[in-house]
């Protein structure tokens, strides 16, 4: 195996634990879900911003996934291994294909329309009804509203470096 392939799976490792960490360990209680809100995505971005789409998005659906399972919510750790792993694509995918200094902001909106259209989906179909799950709406929207602010916070700490550059 050569070092660069080592080091990318290092640090997709250490992305996943951290996004693990972030969404199991800091999270805000939603009672009117009986689920949480955390900062993983925004993570989650930032792992796109560094590993680039495909290992991002594995770190985010292993970690993401994971803390579902710690969490006690491992019913939805198939579900979310999916849509985060999907989020992390579609943001990969526009910063790939954009040429445009807004193109993480752009592909971290993408990405979190996508999960909140697919959280709402895949509450439907556990609860067996398309009304139910319009609550969790607001708080999925929030979430990533949270992480997109995250993502703006560490490119602005860092635009002086050689990751401003990417």
């Amino acid at each position: 195996m050569s070092d660069k392939k080592l080091n990318k799976m290092v640090y997709t490792a250490l992305l996943a634990a951290l996004i693990c960490v972030a969404t199991f360990l800091i999270k805000v209680p939603m009672p009117i879900t009986n689920g949480y809100s955390h900062i993983g995505d925004g993570f989650i971005f930032i792992a796109v911003i560094l590993l680039g789409g495909k290992s991002g998005a594995l770190a985010a659906a292993l970690g993401a996934a994971l803390a579902d399972i710690l969490g006690g919510y491992a019913i939805y750790a198939l579900p979310t291994f999916i849509i985060k792993g999907v989020m992390a694509l579609i943001m990969g995918y526009v910063v790939v294909k954009m040429d445009n200094k807004n193109k993480y902001l752009i592909g971290s909106f993408l990405g979190s329309v996508w999960q909140v259209i697919a959280y709402y989906l895949v509450g439907a179909v556990m609860v067996g009804s398309f009304i139910t799950p319009l609550v969790e709406i607001i708080g999925n929207s929030l979430q990533s509203l949270v992480g997109i602010i995250i993502m703006v916070v560490f490119l602005a700490v860092f635009k002086n470096t050689p990751l401003s550059r990417k």
